[in-house]
Formats: structure tokens, sequence, C-alpha cells
């Protein structure tokens, strides 16, 4: 953590706030991307949140995942 603070900069008690600043907006990301996943939130909803680009790689990594798993399944 000293080290972070003096590379950026700044005290370890700022370093420690942006970890966890951080740390609740990857865990919100997450929940959001899980409850549209499970049917929760439509994907507009998860555009709001998120942003298009997010959901698009989201869409990307779940269509790629089920074409992977439908292939194992017939290989």
């Amino acid at each position: 953590m000293r080290e972070l603070a003096q590379h950026l900069g700044i005290d370890e008690s700022e370093v420690i706030q942006q970890a966890v600043e951080t740390g609740v907006e990857t865990l919100y990301r997450d929940m959001i991307i899980s409850r549209c996943l499970d049917g929760d939130l439509t994907r507009e909803e998860a555009v709001d949140e998120l942003g298009a680009n997010v959901v698009d790689q989201v869409d990307s990594a779940r269509d790629a995942i089920e074409e992977d798993v439908e292939w194992g399944l017939h290989a």
C-alpha cells in the first residue's frame, strides 16, 4: 500500500478509499450483469446502468459460452 501511495502521490488512507470505491463499483457491475443474465433485469435496464458497450460484451461472452456448450454436447 505504501508503494501505491508513493507512486500515486497520495496518502495511504486515500489508497484505501479508492480501493473500496473500485471494489464497490466492481461488485455493483457484477450484480447488474448477474441480474440481467438471470432475467431479473431487462437488457435496456442493464444498458441504462452499465452502458451499451459493457452489455454488448456480456452478450457476446454469453453467446460464445452457449455455443461452446452446444458444441461440447454434440462432439
